[in-house]
């Protein structure tokens, strides 16, 4: 059913695993990497939607706080960083 999916996964599986192997410490850099573009977004949550909670935002709270964290996302895609629940399923389905 999702075989051509499944086997996109695999060879990416396959790329980042070899890409682990040959520069262990480009690998970490990138990981520490994307641990600090998330939080970025933590921080731009906290600094957007705090003001706005202590005035009693309600509904208006949610909905600045959930596309912040989509930036902070956004940005670990973007620059190419190694997010660990990604590569959690990568890892899964191709090794």
């Amino acid at each position: 059913m999702y075989k051509t999916e499944m086997q996109k996964i695999g060879d990416a599986s396959e790329k980042k695993i070899a890409f682990m192997r040959q520069s262990p410490l480009s690998y970490i850099i990138l990981s520490a990497l994307a641990g600090i573009y998330l939080g970025f977004g933590i921080v731009l949550i906290f600094s957007v939607a705090g003001p706005i909670a202590a005035d009693g935002g309600g509904a208006y709270l949610k909905l600045i706080m959930g596309p912040s964290f989509g930036i902070a996302l956004s940005l670990v895609i973007f620059a190419g960083s190694e997010l660990f629940t990604g590569n959690n399923m990568v890892f899964a389905v191709g090794h």
